[in-house]
């Protein structure tokens, strides 16, 4: 019986396993933190080692050379829904536009954030910093590939590496990955979504909200018909979020800090972008944009339609989470997972403790 990973730094819960096994001997479960993990049926195992083949942690990222963009798109009402300057949305309508489908984390019904394949991406906007789970999409990019229609698959790098050694380069396939800090915890994240609807439903929320013009560092949400909007750092939860307290252990020694990864494109927030194009400095936002692949240069010339597009340097394009993983207190992380989901531990204590 294969055994996926010796310490949990070394599993990211990209489900890759569970979806590459032919016997249905791997499933998902979370931990005490919250977090899901493969586990291995023995009598179901035939030791075959598709698992292993597409597991990211076991396998190397190949890389390759990437062209640096700071794009905004024109549309005044898309950059609102945006979180920096639209770039998803500007690939995802070119995606559509030609009869593909994108696959993107959206919230749930229940605010759980979960990845979906959809003609309809405008869920699928906006920053979750949630680690989300990919189900069945595995399965439905496949079907939606073999039928000769384009997938843009977006998600964090480790994801986006699953996809590749699921896939390969396999035709109308694209992959956006996000330049992440960090995932935190499905199973805190639930907690928190309960104890935030005891005033009534949730029926929204928003991690990073632009109504203030400040780069989106503004928190939303309502509960019961009542809208609560804070500054990204007097929020409990985005301040245990800064902190890189709630982050999946895989986290902190995460191999994809570099620019050149071997995806088609790479996307975040340009910070900084006031020290190369200062007319974009207006706190509406902009993506940086790698481009790693001669469809994703082709695609950067097709939105230029609808969007500011520039060239940079990749000096310029280097942002802190593209070349060093996400670092925190390790005593106050492994209290903080103590009390993260103790229901002895109340919500309200938590956020004030760590969140403070």
């Amino acid at each position: 019986m294969r055994k996926m990973f010796e310490h949990k730094k070394q599993c990211f819960g990209c489900e890759a396993c569970a979806a590459a096994c032919p016997a249905g001997a791997v499933s998902m479960r979370r931990d005490a933190e919250g977090f899901a993990y493969p586990v291995v049926s023995e009598s179901l195992c035939t030791d075959c080692g598709a698992c292993e083949e597409v597991c990211p942690a076991k396998q190397s990222l190949s890389r390759a050379p990437v062209k640096a963009f700071a794009v905004r798109c024109t549309d005044a009402s898309l950059l609102y829904q945006s979180t920096s300057g639209g770039a998803f949305s500007l690939l995802a309508d070119a995606v559509i536009a030609e009869g593909g489908a994108v696959c993107g984390a959206c919230f749930d019904d229940a605010f759980m954030v979960v990845h979906r394949v959809s003609s309809d991406f405008a869920p699928m906007r906006k920053s979750k910093y949630v680690q989300s789970s990919l189900g069945e999409c595995y399965e439905e990019m496949k079907q939606v590939l073999r039928s000769g229609r384009r997938v843009l698959f977006t998600g964090t790098p480790c994801q986006c590496h699953a996809v590749r050694l699921l896939f390969g380069k396999a035709d109308g396939l694209l992959i956006a990955s996000l330049v992440c800090r960090g995932v935190m915890s499905p199973g805190f994240w639930e907690r928190y979504v309960g104890w935030l609807s005891q005033g009534g439903g949730l029926t929204s929320y928003c991690f990073r909200d632009k109504r203030r013009n400040d780069d989106a560092h503004t928190v939303s949400y309502t509960v019961g018909g009542e809208e609560t909007v804070r500054s990204f750092l007097s929020d409990p939860l985005t301040r245990i979020y800064a902190k890189c307290l709630a982050f999946r252990e895989s986290c902190y020694a995460c191999p994809y800090c570099v620019t050149d990864k071997d995806f088609d494109f790479t996307i975040g927030d340009f910070w900084g972008v006031e020290k190369v194009i200062p007319d974009l400095a207006d706190g509406r936002g902009t993506s940086l944009v790698l481009a790693g692949s001669e469809e994703a240069l082709r695609m950067i010339d097709r939105i230029a339609e609808n969007a500011f597009v520039s060239e940079v340097s990749a000096e310029a394009a280097m942002q802190e989470a593209l070349h060093k993983p996400a670092a925190t207190n390790p005593m106050l992380r492994k209290l903080f997972a103590r009390d993260a989901l103790n229901p002895a531990c109340g919500m309200d204590m938590v956020l004030k403790k760590y969140g403070c």
